[in-house]
């Protein structure tokens, strides 16, 4: 009795007579096929969960630094007006964050 026609094996059977090129392309491309989709599937999953498991923010804000519209860097606290800060005299809970040079305070973006 004959055997039922099987691509997977006929493909096998031909693969031994291709050029080693093409056979190191297709050695690649499965294994990069597997990975590709296990990475979509995993990211997927991450956002799903992401987006089920969010909580509402129970803490808040001690303080902050942004930037105004004139483009000057603010320091925010609680009960208090934003006060502008001085890159050479900057204040003490934000030394640290950057850099000394020559006696000089240097800001993250200098």
């Amino acid at each position: 009795m004959d055997q039922p026609y099987s691509i997977v094996a006929d493909w096998l059977s031909k693969f031994h007579t291709w050029p080693e090129l093409i056979q190191a392309l297709w050695l690649i491309t499965m294994p990069a096929t597997v990975l590709g989709m296990t990475w979509i599937v995993m990211r997927g999953l991450t956002q799903i969960l992401a987006i089920t498991s969010r909580r509402p923010w129970r803490g808040r804000l001690i303080g902050g630094v942004y930037r105004d519209d004139q483009g000057r860097w603010m320091i925010h606290w609680p009960n208090r007006k934003p006060e502008g800060i001085d890159w050479t005299n900057p204040p003490p809970e934000l030394i640290g964050r950057g850099s000394m040079t020559q006696g000089r305070f240097r800001g993250l973006e200098e």
